[in-house]
């Protein structure tokens, strides 16, 4: 049977915004608008904050565990805004105007549960430092790059482990709801970013990724890091450690030679 015009002509637009990064970038937004979810969703009454534990070092390792998360999204709200604010498509304009929006759940979700825990101190200096190089650059491309190609998808993995490791607690709920959001910036960011490479010329690829091999190295400290409250179980956690890192190194190297940059850690 023959297909309706309108059915053939709605089949081709689907079939080319698939090979379309903007059109690609489009589905995200739509993608991110049908996921969102509110702070008030979680479990607060029915389930444990974290881990029940007698012992109290453990109470105090989860507690680092979530300020450290904060840390991370008060920097990712803060980079998504100043996407929003810099890009120039409407697409993408777009598209970042749900992940502030996902940001800044994050980050009050994160708050509101940290409150319910015993205080402690897990400020990550390297990953500051990355944050610092993602404001310091105007070039989008470079912040695409950095922020949304590697460390959204390196927080993936992060995420599934948390979530592994906190079965029937208000931190497995948003580590899980994190890792689909997650998994939705890393790849609107891939196929933002391949419309933007599909602009530059291989002298600016090379130095976009002169760039993020200087972020390579302080991922790498970041993930191994460990604050005070968490040192004591590195040496349990050492071997789960450089299995996370190095799935992630991998798979930062393959979205970037998707994007035709050469890799950034040398495996």
């Amino acid at each position: 049977m023959a297909l309706s015009p309108t059915l053939l002509t709605t089949r081709k637009t689907e079939s080319k915004r698939k090979f379309d990064p903007l059109g690609r970038l489009e589905q995200f937004y739509h993608a991110a608008k049908k996921a969102e979810w509110q702070t008030k969703d979680l479990s607060w009454d029915s389930l444990m904050p974290v881990p029940h534990a007698e012992n109290e070092r453990w109470n105090v390792l989860w507690s680092s565990v979530v300020q450290q998360q904060l840390q991370a999204d008060i920097i990712a709200v803060e980079a998504a805004a100043k996407l929003l604010v810099d890009v120039p498509e409407h697409e993408a304009k777009m598209y970042y105007s749900t992940m502030v929006q996902d940001e800044a759940r994050h980050c009050e979700a994160w708050k509101k549960l940290g409150d319910m825990l015993i205080p402690v101190e897990a400020h990550n200096p390297y990953l500051e430092e990355m944050g610092s190089m993602f404001f310091s650059s105007e070039e989008i491309e470079k912040r695409v790059l950095a922020f949304q190609v590697c460390f959204e998808g390196a927080a993936i993995y992060a995420f599934k482990q948390i979530a592994d490791s906190s079965a029937n607690t208000i931190l497995c709920e948003m580590a899980t709801r994190l890792v689909r959001d997650d998994s939705i910036h890393h790849n609107s960011g891939v196929a933002y970013a391949h419309y933007l490479m599909g602009k530059a010329t291989p002298a600016e690829k090379k130095e976009y990724g002169k760039y993020i091999r200087q972020y390579a190295s302080l991922y790498t400290e970041s993930t191994l890091w460990r604050p005070p409250a968490r040192q004591w179980i590195s040496r349990i956690t050492k071997d789960k450690d450089q299995e996370l890192l190095r799935r992630n190194q991998v798979l930062m190297n393959r979205a970037l030679i998707s994007l035709g940059i050469d890799p950034i850690f040398d495996l």
